[in-house]
């Protein structure tokens, strides 16, 4: 039986996924730049590359799902703070009302 030579196919092969890894990199930095959404679907179309292709590439799939993740911003923080501190204002409000309906039904006079 004839052995098939299929060198030169592995070789364009590889010069392939090297050359997809390369855009896929590049997109994800000029999205990055650009400050759009970073995910596997917008990779995949900035870079022209398959989504699987982004999955299989261990490094590209840590990268791209660490940075999909929104980053908080100190707004963000500011505003769970306030939120935070607004409702600790309502229970220390509905804490001061109790106190002063107990204050008039005893009938106590308060000197304030």
């Amino acid at each position: 039986m004839q052995r098939r030579n299929v060198e030169g196919i592995k070789k364009f092969s590889e010069q392939k996924t090297v050359e997809a890894y390369r855009k896929a990199v590049s997109a994800i930095e000029r999205l990055r730049k650009e400050k759009l959404k970073i995910n596997f679907n917008t990779v995949s179309i900035e870079a022209g590359v398959s989504k699987p292709f982004l999955y299989t590439h261990p490094e590209l799939r840590d990268k791209i799902e660490r940075l999909r993740r929104p980053e908080p911003t100190e707004t963000d923080g500011t505003c769970r703070l306030t939120q935070r501190l607004e409702e600790e204002n309502e229970k220390l409000r509905k804490e001061v009302r109790r106190l002063q309906e107990i204050l008039r039904k005893s009938k106590i006079p308060v000197i304030i």
